[in-house]
């Protein structure tokens, strides 16, 4: 049997063939031929698996490789470029953070002191800086150093060109205020221009100022309980802890709901109070007097700011200095008091010098319980009162301590109080002639008395009222004429004649015998028939006159305690037939008035029409005032 041989190429040839030819043959990848005649080729395809697929998939990850490699490239030229660029070019260009500004000074200040400031600005910029200024805003109500009678809100300085590198130094004061822990912010700004350029730059800081303590300080003086509807009275008292003058100081109250304000030694506007001018190491005081209505054991909280205000036209509160609360409590009185002078109940009583003043007081058990042994004691004080002078009659006045009693021994009404019950206890006094210094009177109501509580325990009770009168000036004025004497030359006959012209002076003097009177105006109205008023006039003081009204008016001014003045204004007189025989007035009956800041009053004062007699000249019979 021949010899058995594997199949041959022709076979494998064939198969090939048959793969060749099959249908999706053109689709699979042909293996190309080795080029070297040394590959040994096989005697028979290879069927395990399927070929390689070869594609340029290496080819395209070659060029991807590449192209990175020369992005890179670039992105590094470019990045190089612009940092040497920026090395060579960005240090040249102008910026504010190349602008320097340095300030020194306290950080911690009392209110109204002098803020000394150093201020130092530096221009690291390559090129010069033009139109520079300096702006620094201070907080309201700061002033000036060299005078606190200038406001000062802004500190600004044109500091024309500043050279590349250049430093400048300035000295800034102020007198800076705020209240105590206020934290004060100065905003600092230095703006500029360049060569070439339309841009504007500003460089901003700021510097802070923390207040240690106040320029001014306000304190609250009052009763801790008071009496629902009785008179309340609040002492504010305003020091001034600065080193200059403060202007325009203003006292803003807070008051609580129920308080009715009835006299104030300061005019009130909306509860704000002007003081005005305060020199350092002064106070200032206000007494306020009101009435609290409200439920027994309420507590009501009154508040005061000081500080300065806008102007002395706009007294709102512009800078707050200081606060100050005060708490009242309202009480139920077990006995109601109320004390009358000369009929007057009010808080705010004025009665005049030399004079006999009545007062009546009246009592009342508001208890549901009967008061026993109840007693009322008037204590009187204060330079205005002759002490020597008080009587009564159904009381007790007992001069070593000056209290006048009503008890038991003098009314026997008060050894039982019913529930409801009251009665009625009165005395008089002179005051003291005009010219005692604070001429006021005290009077201090103590009422006491003894119940049974719920305990079945007697107990004390006690209640008292202050209440305070002031004695207003007395001011003392006359009018008079003269003709040949005086400081006014005078014409005319004397005797005065029928329709000729005779000049005399109207002389008006005026004293103050008491406290300081303000805004003194005496007028009088001048006969328009007969009489012409010149223009001519002397003394102190300044007149006008009314051609309307024919009404002369002489301002005297103020007039301090003792203080005196005088004024003279010429008339023309020409008499008519109707007047011979007769001493014809040439002005009507004259009136002073002013105020008297002590007791926060008007004063008047009156004088009778002044005729031709004039008394006053040397040698004078009644026969010259006569017309003839």
């Amino acid at each position: 049997m021949p010899p058995q041989f594997p199949e041959d190429d022709t076979g494998s040839l064939e198969k090939a063939r048959e793969r060749l030819y099959e249908p999706g043959a053109a689709l699979k990848a042909r293996v190309p031929l080795a080029a070297s005649g040394e590959r040994s080729l096989p005697h028979a395809w290879e069927e395990k698996g399927t070929l390689p697929i070869v594609t340029n998939r290496g080819v395209r990850r070659v060029r991807l490789a590449g192209t990175f490699f020369v992005a890179a490239f670039v992105f590094f030229l470019v990045a190089l470029a612009a940092a040497g660029y920026l090395f060579y070019f960005g240090g040249n260009s102008v910026s504010v953070d190349k602008v320097t500004i340095t300030i020194q000074g306290p950080t911690t200040i009392s209110g109204g002191d002098t803020v000394p400031l150093s201020l130092t600005i530096t221009n690291k910029n390559p090129v010069a800086l033009e139109n520079a200024t300096i702006e620094i805003d201070f907080p309201e109500g700061t002033r000036k150093a060299d005078n606190v009678l200038i406001a000062y809100p802004r500190y600004t300085e044109n500091l024309g060109t500043l050279a590349s590198g250049a430093t400048v130094t300035r000295s800034i004061q102020a007198v800076v205020f705020g209240g105590a822990g206020q934290a004060l912010l100065l905003p600092v700004s230095f703006s500029y221009g360049t060569t070439g350029s339309n841009a504007a730059f500003v460089k901003n800081s700021s510097y802070a100022l923390a207040v240690s303590s106040a320029p001014l300080s306000v304190s609250v003086d009052t009763l801790a309980e008071t009496v629902a509807g009785k008179p309340l009275t609040l002492t504010i008292t305003v020091r001034s802890n600065a080193s200059v003058p403060l202007n325009n100081i203003v006292v803003a109250g807070t008051f609580p709901f129920g308080f009715s304000i009835v006299s104030s030694s300061l005019p009130s506007n909306n509860s704000n109070f002007f003081i005005g001018t305060m020199t350092p190491g002064t106070s200032k005081t206000i007494t306020l007097t009101g009435t609290l209505l409200g439920q027994n054991n309420e507590q009501r909280v009154f508040h005061f700011t000081v500080g300065t205000a806008k102007s002395a036209s706009d007294q709102t509160l512009a800078v707050p200095y200081m606060t100050q609360d005060a708490s009242v409590v309202i009480v139920a009185p077990f006995i109601d008091t109320t004390l009358a002078l000369n009929g007057d109940t009010s808080a705010n009583a004025v009665v005049t010098p030399g004079s006999r003043q009545s007062v009546t007081f009246s009592y009342a058990n508001t208890l549901p319980t009967s008061i026993t042994n109840a007693s009322v004691a008037i204590t009187l004080s204060g330079s205005a009162v002759d002490y020597d002078s008080i009587q009564t009659t159904n009381g007790f006045y007992r001069s070593s301590d000056r209290t006048v009693v009503f008890s038991q021994d003098t009314d026997p009404s008060l050894a039982t109080l019913a529930p409801g019950a009251s009665g009625i206890g009165a005395f008089t006094f002179l005051t003291r002639e005009a010219g005692v210094p604070s001429p006021t009177i005290t009077f201090t109501i103590s009422v006491s008395g003894t119940r049974v509580g719920q305990t079945n325990v007697p107990e004390q009770v006690r209640a008292s009222l202050v209440k305070t009168a002031k004695v207003a000036t007395v001011v003392a004025f006359s009018a008079s004429s003269l003709h040949s004497l005086g400081s006014l030359s005078n014409s005319g006959p004397i005797p005065p004649r029928v329709n000729q012209p005779t000049t005399y002076a109207v002389v008006w003097n005026v004293r103050n015998e008491g406290s300081a009177v303000a805004g003194g105006v005496v007028s009088a109205t001048l006969p328009a028939d007969y009489v012409s008023y010149t223009g001519l006039t002397s003394g102190t003081g300044s007149f006008s006159y009314n051609e309307v009204s024919h009404t002369v008016s002489w301002d005297t001014g103020d007039l301090a305690q003792r203080a005196s003045a005088q004024g003279a204004f010429q008339v023309s007189f020409t008499p008519s037939t109707s007047q011979k025989g007769t001493t014809p007035p040439l002005t009507g009956a004259a009136s002073f008035s002013g105020y008297d800041r002590f007791a926060g009053v008007q004063v008047s004062a009156a004088a009778d029409p002044v005729t031709t007699e004039t008394e006053g000249d040397p040698g004078y019979v009644s026969a010259n005032g006569v017309v003839q």
